[in-house]
């Protein structure tokens, strides 16, 4: 009650903190010195996957994502910046591997909502909670993005 006027300031403080740890870690990953767009995109999904691996994290994440917390005045707008943020670093990696010739068929800013949005659809799945499942999903998604982006041979 010192820090925040509301619970939903509060609840806004704590999902752009854990958004924010996240994001510098995807930026980082996308802005590597020697980008090697294949294995940058491979690490960004790692990273993604990590969270369901991360038992202390998914179980905050899922405190975060409660019906009260989405019912917090601004937490929308705090979402929708930090998706597009995920997607920012996403796309950075899709236009190196577009220009270099590794995503051959990418077209990196609509591609890196698609990609975003399967990652988080696989991350909420009921299935994700089952660890043996995580891998699994990972792979699919991995499968799935190099095809789309016109990846042969490393699929």
């Amino acid at each position: 009650y010192r820090h925040f006027e509301s619970k939903d300031e509060l609840f806004l403080a704590m999902l752009e903190q854990v958004t924010e740890r996240l994001a510098v870690v995807l930026d980082e990953i996308a802005g590597a010195p020697a980008p090697d767009p294949l294995n940058q995109l491979r690490a960004w999904l790692d990273q993604m996957f990590a969270l369901a691996t991360e038992t202390d994290l998914h179980r905050y994440l899922a405190v975060l994502d409660c019906d009260e917390m989405r019912s917090a005045k601004g937490y929308r707008e705090a979402r929708t910046r930090s998706r597009a943020r995920r997607e920012r670093s996403l796309a950075t990696i899709l236009r190196s591997g577009h220009a270099d010739g590794s995503f051959p068929l990418a077209e990196p800013e609509s591609d890196a909502i698609a990609i975003a949005a399967l990652v988080s659809r696989e991350l909420t799945s009921a299935r994700i909670f089952d660890p043996a499942e995580i891998a699994l999903s990972r792979a699919r998604v991995e499968r799935f993005t190099l095809r789309a982006l016109g990846v042969a041979g490393k699929v």
